[in-house]
């Protein structure tokens, strides 16, 4: 009698989580969820507990929000989390291979300037997205949406006390959109529907090479030829690769407007630094104007490449066959 006294006494495991749900779901189905949970965690590790408890959390967001795999919300960030992950991984790569390749050749020599906080803070702008584009890969989302999730946070705050130019206020403001706009899409998006075939992955792949690579010789031999920084050059250049990725979505035979929104939009957490900065007086309104131009440019003309290609099928597959 005293154990079913303090088994009633005491609150279930992950009682608390339970009140993000919707209130009406929460009345009709959460004493279920509940119950489902404690006997999901009962005896298990520290670790698996702190997975069952992300996933509970996540499920109750994406009700509360309506995220789920049926609702606008779930398909356009099933379209964003893919390509921004592996926009978030090109970056990654061009901002690590020259820094690694001056360090083997001797031309970046550590020095006090370059303190414990600004190596690890390097390192949490790369090595995690490359690492979550490498699970993504090997087919594990779950791990890639989660390592790309920590890093990102981890980076937001190591940005704060250690940037210190135009270009390091452009880093940080990289990295709160990151944490909050990418993350959202990576955590929230329905797993289901995020498109991890072999195709899916070719793609990513294909993003994270074509954002990468191109950046790396435009910073090597274009920064002198084109009077344009790689702070603005990397997003119009993200932008073109994405419309690239776009035209293919919106080309198909049976395309979903929805996850082309969202792979419209994965590109926005590194244009709205410039939005940001005009708030805060470092950027102009004219040099937001332009680079939000140019960023929509390559976007716009997917699109009405896009259209004009399913103008010209509809054309043909109306007009009537040769007789035999």
């Amino acid at each position: 009698m005293s154990g079913l006294t303090n088994d009633q006494s005491t609150p279930p495991p992950g009682h608390r989580l339970i009140r993000l749900y919707p209130a009406r779901y929460r009345a009709a189905h959460g004493e279920d969820v509940a119950a489902t949970f404690a006997d999901t965690v009962e005896g298990q590790p520290a670790r698996v507990v702190r997975r069952e408890r992300r996933d509970l959390v996540t499920h109750a967001l994406r009700l509360r929000f309506r995220i789920g795999p049926t609702d606008p919300a779930g398909r356009v960030l099933a379209g964003a989390a893919p390509i921004q992950l592996a926009l978030a991984a090109g970056v990654a790569l061009y901002r690590a291979l020259p820094q690694f390749d001056q360090l083997v050749r001797g031309d970046q020599v550590p020095s006090p300037m370059r303190t414990v906080l600004h190596a690890s803070f390097e390192l949490s702008c790369t090595v995690p997205w490359l690492l979550a584009l490498a699970f993504a890969l090997l087919g594990r989302w779950r791990t890639a949406r989660l390592t790309g999730w920590w890093g990102s946070v981890l980076s937001a705050a190591l940005a704060v006390p250690v940037y210190r130019s135009f270009l390091d206020r452009y880093l940080l403001g990289e990295m709160a959109a990151l944490t909050v706009l990418a993350c959202t899409a990576l955590v929230l998006a329905p797993a289901g529907l995020v498109d991890v075939t072999q195709r899916g992955r070719r793609r990513m792949v294909g993003v994270a090479l074509g954002t990468g690579i191109p950046m790396i010789v435009f910073g090597q031999y274009g920064i002198d030829l084109i009077p344009v920084t790689g702070v603005v050059s990397l997003p119009v250049w993200m932008s073109v690769v994405v419309a690239v990725v776009l035209l293919g979505e919106l080309s198909g035979r049976r395309p979903d407007p929805l996850v082309a929104v969202g792979v419209a939009l994965a590109t926005v957490p590194w244009v709205a630094p410039y939005l940001l900065g005009v708030f805060d007086g470092w950027v102009g309104p004219g040099t937001a104007l332009t680079v939000g131009a140019a960023w929509l440019t390559p976007i716009g003309a997917a699109v009405a490449v896009a259209g004009l290609v399913r103008l010209v099928r509809r054309v043909r597959s109306a007009e009537p066959s040769d007789p035999a």
